[in-house]
């Protein structure tokens, strides 16, 4: 394989998965390598971030002996790059558009497929790179001679992905081979999604249901035995056990290397090309007599219902938060059926605390002007009223968020038993944060308004790429953990009256400047 050309093919693309990110780094006067070097330091600035809040909890873990928290934190990351995964990989093949352009280039198929798998794999694994710390803290309390211990959690976690990624590719060509898929390709793109975001809710949710036992003196998980074998590598690399995994693990990433040269490389650009054509039959009623307002929310619900497009959101707004609640909730679960009524604007809060990290640059507010791409320039010419369009488009989209976050505010409250009083103030206050950023993040929108996108994660990674996708979401969780401690306590060891109604008059005067902002900022710019 020609290196020169797998290093600039990677670069190209690493240039088109963020055209943001890229357009922002050269008008800095970056190009070339600088450009390249700026860009790939945004993924791992993005990995030094999850490292950093994630390795802080492992590092008081003792990994070496407690086998069940080994294997907990693999699986849960590892779930983790398979449904990320499944979704990049599918953008990154059958949703770039930029097939023609490597056509007439004397690429080699294998050449093409190797460059997108790399910056797949630079997409993902600023989001898994806590795996690394979890093999590295395991080896280093095992007493193994740290160089070798790093070498190790090094080779073991390429390992790991690797073999998430070969499985994800032979799902998704699989599955995009097939006569079905041609047919009818929004249904198999969202039966493809939807099962990779199951499975991965499931699993985090089967994990936590597991029970703890003391083998050790030190309380631990049962361990799940089909990755048992890591532990082994990684405790006891020179042991029976631990070189036979080492063995077993080589042998299944080999098998599967080959699967893929054997049954997607030959056939790559026949495949992406059918893909890409791949339509299905559609068949759409003709409604008459309907209203401009009854147009305009048809013509909106129909850009939100692209398959990839609602896993992406939800897999990204939703997925993200699931995975940081359960991983800082592990192990126990929390009844406040008796919770006390002075935490009552406690619970509000928590409420609004869901929605900052449900509603974020990659929801569906988000994005609601640019998926209109070429017809938002045709809908200016029409002799229509731009504010009452750009209103209705923030509507829908305000009520979609709504479901899903007040859904999440609903399913916590049950799930922790609160009573039905509490219940409402958390749907309350989740809905009240959630009209508050879809203000913000719709205007942010149209800010940075991208209309001719060739792929979701373009949008999502508008203003401060990845890394400030990444640092945003990690700041949310932690700027709203720290407020809710403080009123927690404060509601311990203050009068209830004067301190409720101190926080809400600062509420409700915080809320009236920002309405009054995006009012005269954004709205009546349409008007």
């Amino acid at each position: 394989m020609n290196k020169t050309q797998l290093l600039e093919l990677t670069r190209v693309n690493l240039r088109y998965a963020s055209p943001q990110v890229t357009d922002r780094a050269r008008r800095k006067g970056k190009s070339g390598k600088a450009l390249t070097r700026a860009l790939i330091n945004q993924y791992l600035l993005s990995g030094v971030l999850f490292l950093f809040i994630y390795g802080v909890t492992m590092f008081l873990i003792d990994f070496s002996q407690m086998p069940g928290f080994f294997t907990y934190y693999v699986a849960l990351f590892s779930i983790l790059a398979f449904s990320q995964g499944i979704s990049v990989i599918y953008n990154v093949f059958f949703e770039s558009q930029d097939l023609p352009a490597y056509l007439p280039l004397p690429f080699k198929q294998s050449m093409i497929f190797t460059a997108k798998i790399l910056v797949v794999a630079l997409t993902v694994t600023p989001f898994v790179f806590p795996m690394f710390v979890v093999f590295l803290l395991t080896g280093w309390r095992a007493g193994i001679f740290l160089p070798l211990t790093i070498i190790l959690a090094l080779l073991l976690f390429l390992f790991v992905l690797a073999i998430v990624f070969a499985v994800c590719c032979l799902i998704v060509f699989g599955l995009t081979r097939t006569k079905f898929f041609k047919q009818h390709k929004k249904v198999v793109t969202s039966l493809l999604l939807g099962i990779s975001m199951t499975i991965a809710i499931v699993g985090i949710i089967f994990m936590n249901g597991q029970s703890s036992y003391s083998e050790t003196g030190q309380m631990d998980r049962y361990p799940i035995a089909i990755l048992l074998p890591l532990f082994h590598i990684v405790s006891e690399p020179f042991s029976t056990s631990g070189l036979l995994s080492l063995a077993g693990l080589f042998g299944i990433l080999l098998l599967l290397m080959l699967a893929i040269k054997r049954m997607i490389l030959p056939k790559l650009y026949e495949q992406l090309t059918d893909a890409t054509t791949a339509k299905g039959a559609q068949r759409r009623k003709h409604k008459t007599a309907q209203t401009l307002g009854q147009l305009l929310i048809s013509y909106n619900t129909q850009l939100l219902k692209e398959p990839n497009l609602i896993m992406q959101v939800l897999s990204n707004s939703l997925l993200m938060p699931l995975i940081f609640i359960v991983t800082f909730a592990i192990g126990g679960s929390l009844d406040l059926s008796h919770i006390d009524f002075r935490f009552i604007g406690v619970v509000f809060l928590t409420g609004v605390a869901l929605a900052c990290m449900t509603v974020n640059q990659t929801s569906f507010i988000s994005n609601m002007i640019s998926l209109d791409q070429e017809n938002f320039n045709f809908v200016q010419t029409l002799p229509i009223s731009m504010s009452k369009y750009m209103k209705q488009k923030f509507l829908i989209g305000v009520i979609i968020q709504f479901i899903l976050t007040g859904g999440i505010a609903l399913i916590g409250g049950i799930l922790f038993r609160l009573p039905i009083l509490y219940i409402i103030i958390l749907l309350t206050g989740s809905l009240f944060g959630n009209y508050l950023l879809c203000l913000h993040f719709f205007a942010r929108d149209y800010r940075f308004i991208l209309l001719d996108w060739t792929s979701i994660n373009q949008l999502f990674t508008r203003g401060s790429g990845s890394v400030g996708l990444v640092f945003t979401m990690i700041a949310s969780i932690f700027i709203c953990l720290i407020l809710l401690g403080v009123y927690s306590f404060a509601a311990m060891t203050l009068p209830f009256w004067p301190l409720n109604l101190s926080v809400l008059a600062i509420i409700i005067i915080l809320s009236f400047l920002w309405i009054r902002h995006f009012q005269k900022t954004f709205w009546d710019s349409f008007n």
